[in-house]
C-alpha cells in the first residue's frame, strides 16, 4: 500500500515537473532557487472578469470610456454589467436609437465580449422596452462558462423592482437545470434583496441555499459588500453614474470589479480608476460607521435670535451624535463674516463612543442689522474616526447657512387627526434650552411634559435661552375625528371598478366631468396594464374597502406620478399630505364595508401605484391588494 501511494505522488510530481519545465526555463541549477515556488496561477479551469457599473442617473462625461481603457488593459475574458447605460426616461425612439449607438460606440472599443443587463434608465417604459428587445433579444437570460453558471435578471419586469412570477420561474427553473455547476453568480440592476418582493426573491435565495453563489447589483451608486445566507451580497458603486465621491469607506468611487474564479470560488478586488481596493472596501461595519457621520455632516443645527427685526446677537446650536463603539473627531473653521464676531471661530469637538453633544457657539453683529440682510454663515468642516482596521476614514468640506430664528420641527406626532384624545410632545437634543408652548387662546406656559388633548386644538411652541435669544414658532392644529361608518353592500364581489382616461393634465383634473375611455373590473393595482398608451392618462378605481376592526388607521401610497385615496366623502392621503416625504394620511373606521375612491394620474416615465395600510402606532405597513377590495 505504501509502494502504490509513493509511486502515485512521484507520479504527480514527474507529471508537475514536466508540465511547470514546459512552460518555465531558468539557467539557475543551484539547489536553492531565488524564487518562492512554482505554482503559477494558470489553472485552465479558473477565468478571471470585470463588471462596469451604472453609467447614467448624473452621468459624468468620460468617466465610463475610461473604464472601457482599463479593462483593455487589464484583459479580462469578458465584461458583466449591471445596467444603466442610457439616459433613458423617453418615448422618442430616434432620442432611444441615438442613445444606444452613443453607448454601444464606446462599449465597442472592448476587446472582448460585453454582457448587457437592463436597468430603469434602459427600460424606462414600454417603448424602451422594445427597443431592447429589437437590440438585444432577451431581458434576462443565463449561460454558463468553465461549469460556472451566470443568470442575469431584469428587475424592471415589475412595478416597485421586483420579478414577475414568469421570470422567478425562469430562474427556479434555470437553477434546476444546472445544477452541478461549481459557482452560481445572480447580476441584476436593483438589490431587490432589500425591497419587499412579494416573496419572489426569498424562493430564488430559498433555491440558492444549497450551492455556492454570488450577488452582484447596481443601482443605489453606493458600494456595499453584504454577508448574507452565508453568501457574498454586492450592491456596486459607479462607473460615471452620479456620486458624491465622498471616499472609500462611504462606498462612493468610481470603479470596475474585477472577478478572478478560482477553484475556491470568486475573489473580487474594486479596482478604483485611480487604484484598487479589496472586494470589502465599504461593508456592513463601514456603514454603521458611515451613517452617523454623514448625518452629523448635515450639520443639525439650531439658531437662536434676539426679538425684532434687527440682529444685535444670537447662539449658534450644534448637535452631533455618535451611536458608534469608535471615537470621532470634528473640526470646524469658521469664515470671517464681515457683518458678524463669531465668539469660537475654531470648533474641535471630540465624540466619544455612544456619546451625543451639543456645541454653542454664540455670535453677535458688529453694529444692529436687519435679519434679511445678513450673510450667509460659512465653515469649513473635517470629520475622522479613530479606528484602527480603518485607517483614514475622514470626510471634509464646506457647510453655509442662513442666519435667522431657527425653524423647529420637533412635534413627534406625525398625523394631525386623532380619536378620543391625542399626546403631543415636543422632543429635541437641546437639553440647556427652555421650551414654551401655547395651547389654543391660553397663556404660554413652560413645556415639561407631553400635553394631552380632547378636542379640536391648535399648539405652539418655540425655544429661548437665558439670554433672551429665541427660535420660531412651531404651530400645528390636531383636529379630533369620528369614527367613520360602514354601509351595507348586498353581494360583494372581489376587486374595484374602474375607469380609464387620457389626457394631458399636470394636476389630479376632475375625473368626474370627464368621459372615460374604457371601463372594467381591476383585480390587480397594476395600472400600466390598464393604459392604452405610455404617458398622460388616468384611472379612478371606485368599490369598498374591507375593514376588520374598528380602529384608527394610516394610510400611504407610492404613486409614480400621482395618486389618492377618499373614503367615504373624506380624503385620507393625496400629494398634498406629506409626512417625512412620504404620501401618509390617517381615518379612523368602524369594522365593515367603506366607499372608497382610488384616483390615479400618469404624466410622463414610470407607471406605479401602491398603498399601503397600518393600524395607528403600529410599525409594519401592510400592502394592500385586490383581497381588500369589493365592488357590487
Amino acid at each position: 500500500m505504501k509502494y502504490i501511494l509513493l509511486h502515485t505522488i512521484g507520479l504527480i510530481l514527474i507529471v508537475s515537473a514536466c508540465t511547470t519545465s514546459s512552460r518555465f526555463k531558468s539557467d539557475v541549477e543551484t539547489i536553492k532557487k531565488p524564487w518562492t515556488n512554482l505554482n503559477f496561477n494558470n489553472d485552465p479551469n479558473n477565468f478571471q472578469f470585470g463588471i462596469m457599473s451604472d453609467k447614467q442617473g448624473g452621468s459624468r462625461p468620460g468617466v465610463f470610456e475610461d473604464g472601457v481603457k482599463k479593462l483593455n488593459m487589464l484583459l479580462p475574458e469578458f465584461v458583466m454589467c449591471v445596467g444603466d447605460l442610457i439616459p433613458g426616461y423617453t418615448t422618442d425612439t430616434i432620442v432611444i436609437k441615438k442613445d444606444w449607438n452613443e453607448v454601444n460606440g464606446i462599449i465597442s472599443g472592448l476587446k472582448m465580449p460585453f454582457f448587457y443587463l437592463p436597468g430603469n434608465h434602459d427600460i424606462t417604459n414600454k417603448t424602451m422596452g422594445k427597443e431592447w428587445e429589437k437590440l438585444y433579444g432577451k431581458r434576462y437570460y443565463s449561460f454558463v462558462y468553465k461549469n460556472t453558471l451566470f443568470i442575469t435578471l431584469d428587475t424592471n419586469d415589475d412595478t416597485d423592482f421586483n420579478l414577475t412570477l414568469k421570470q422567478t420561474d425562469f430562474v427556479l427553473n434555470t437553477l434546476k437545470k444546472n445544477e452541478g455547476v461549481h459557482w452560481t453568480f445572480i447580476f441584476m440592476h436593483h438589490p431587490i434583496w432589500k425591497y419587499n418582493t412579494d416573496g419572489r426573491f426569498g424562493k430564488i435565495e430559498a433555491a440558492l441555499k444549497t450551492r455556492k453563489y454570488t450577488v452582484i447589483a447596481g443601482h443605489e451608486h453606493h458600494y456595499q459588500h453584504s454577508d448574507r445566507n452565508e453568501s457574498n451580497y454586492y450592491v456596486l458603486g459607479t462607473t460615471g453614474a452620479g456620486s458624491a465621491l465622498r471616499g472609500n469607506y462611504l462606498g462612493e468611487f468610481d470603479h470596475i470589479s474585477w472577478v478572478t474564479m478560482t477553484n475556491n470560488g470568486p475573489v473580487i478586488a474594486n479596482l478604483r480608476l485611480d487604484g484598487i481596493l479589496s472586494h470589502d472596501i465599504s461593508n456592513d461595519k463601514t456603514d454603521k460607521l458611515a451613517k452617523p457621520m454623514l448625518d452629523n455632516a448635515n450639520f443639525n443645527h439650531l439658531i437662536l435670535c434676539n426679538k425684532g427685526e434687527n440682529l444685535t446677537s444670537g447662539t449658534l446650536y450644534l448637535s452631533f451624535i455618535n451611536p458608534t463603539d469608535t471615537d470621532l473627531d470634528l473640526n470646524i473653521n469658521f469664515f470671517h463674516h464681515h457683518q458678524l464676531q463669531i465668539d469660537k471661530p475654531e470648533v474641535s469637538v471630540h465624540l466619544a463612543a455612544g456619546i451625543n453633544q451639543v456645541i454653542e457657539v454664540p455670535f453677535s453683529a458688529i453694529k444692529p442689522i436687519n435679519l434679511s440682510s445678513v450673510d450667509l454663515l460659512s465653515f469649513d468642516w473635517e470629520m475622522k474616526y479613530n479606528h484602527p482596521d480603518y485607517p483614514g476614514f475622514a470626510m471634509h468640506g464646506r457647510y453655509q447657512m442662513t442666519i435667522e430664528p431657527g425653524k423647529t420641527e420637533f412635534i413627534n406626532r406625525d398625523i394631525n387627526i386623532f380619536v378620543g384624545k391625542a399626546v403631543i410632545g415636543f422632543e429635541h437634543p437641546y437639553s440647556a434650552l427652555e421650551t414654551i408652548f401655547k395651547l389654543n387662546n391660553s397663556a404660554e406656559e413652560k413645556y415639561t411634559r407631553p400635553i394631552e388633548i380632547t378636542g379640536t386644538s391648535i399648539i405652539s411652541f418655540y425655544l429661548k435661552n437665558s439670554k433672551d435669544e429665541y427660535s420660531s414658532v412651531e404651530t400645528r392644529k390636531f383636529e379630533k375625528s369620528d369614527f367613520l361608518l360602514p354601509v351595507e353592500v348586498t353581494n360583494p364581489q372581489p376587486g374595484l371598478n374602474y375607469k380609464y382616461y387620457e389626457g394631458n393634465w399636470t394636476t389630479m383634473p376632475d375625473f368626474t366631468k370627464l368621459k372615460p375611455e374604457t371601463d372594467g373590473v381591476a383585480n390587480n393595482f397594476t395600472v400600466r396594464d390598464f393604459a392604452l398608451r405610455e404617458d398622460y392618462w388616468g384611472l379612478v378605481f371606485t368599490g369598498f374597502i374591507k375593514i376588520e376592526e374598528d380602529n384608527f388607521y394610516q394610510l400611504m401610497i407610492k404613486a409614480d406620478d400621482v395618486g389618492r385615496i377618499s373614503i367615504g366623502n373624506k380624503t385620507v392621503v393625496d400629494e398634498n399630505t406629506l409626512v417625512k416625504g412620504a404620501n401618509i394620511g390617517a381615518v379612523a373606521l368602524k369594522k365593515g364595508y367603506h366607499p372608497v375612491r382610488i384616483e390615479f394620474l400618469e404624466k410622463i416615465g414610470n407607471q406605479r401605484l401602491r398603498f399601503y395600510i397600518k393600524k395607528y402606532g403600529s410599525e409594519d405597513w401592510l400592502q394592500m391588494d385586490a383581497s381588500h377590495f369589493f365592488h357590487n
